[in-house]
């Protein structure tokens, strides 16, 4: 065998080696999110819906520990050491407020009517928020975040139709996902911490996400992958973290 096949073999074999470690690190750096975080699920009623109640499992399933508690009773102190709350359409927004507006830590929100009291949206009920009847599919507008989850342009997220939840974001948000005839109306958008809203500065990440009611009880495979990259996406702190790291050094220069 030749030096140069050899070197070249030799190359190759490492450079396999190295991906496959970089994909491990990959799998242990997003299984560790997961693994022991705790949830705040707030929820409509004690006794979980069934989509709440597949929400709450296919959580657990991932290694979450998910704390429970009625729109009736929650307050801001409910998120205190969480790593993530997320706002159930179950969840009656005259009774949740703006209880979390304000909170450090990450929320995703699947009420539209909590969207502005997030600071997520404008206050016009059908023009910055809202609900569509009669969907199963959303079309992904940016398809290379990792929030929409390697999906394709269309896709449809549940086995029957549904009232979908959508907002109008802010220029600042991150677009992922628009009705499929009417995509200007997000069904998932975000914000990243520090960033501005319609009505303040992000003080964590912020999602909005299409669930409602019992939908989660019939996701489809790409339905539950949005819902997934959603919650790793919001929990994670690499955005954040690269962002810290690209002032610093350019602080430096």
């Amino acid at each position: 065998m030749s030096d140069i096949r050899h070197k070249f073999l030799v190359k190759k074999k490492n450079h396999w080696k190295t991906c496959i470690g970089m994909i491990l690190v990959l799998f242990v750096f997003s299984a560790s999110f997961a693994f022991g975080a705790d949830v705040l699920l707030v929820v409509g009623q004690k006794d979980l819906s069934a989509g709440d109640l597949s929400i709450k499992n296919h959580l657990e399933n991932r290694g979450f520990n998910v704390a429970i508690q009625e729109d009736t009773i929650v307050k801001s102190d409910d998120a205190l050491g969480k790593a993530l709350v997320i706002l159930s359409e179950s969840a009656r927004s005259r009774e949740v407020g703006t209880n979390f507006r304000d909170v450090a830590v990450p929320v995703i929100c699947s009420e539209p009517w909590l969207f502005s009291n997030l600071g997520m949206t404008g206050q016009t009920k059908k023009i910055d928020f809202g609900r569509k009847s009669h969907q199963k599919k959303i079309i992904i507008i940016n398809p290379h975040h990792p929030l929409c989850a390697s999906c394709s342009k269309d896709v449809q997220v549940c086995s029957r139709s549904f009232f979908m939840g959508w907002g109008v974001p802010g220029k600042n948000a991150i677009a992922i996902a628009g009705l499929s005839k009417d995509p200007h109306k997000c069904t998932i958008f975000a914000y990243d911490a520090g960033v501005e809203m319609p009505g303040l500065v992000a003080p964590a990440k912020r999602v909005g996400l299409f669930l409602f009611r019992n939908t989660a009880n019939a996701l489809t495979s790409e339905g539950w992958s949005l819902f997934d990259s959603a919650v790793d996406w919001s929990i994670s702190k690499t955005e954040t973290v690269l962002k810290s790291e690209i002032q610093t050094k350019d602080n430096k220069k």
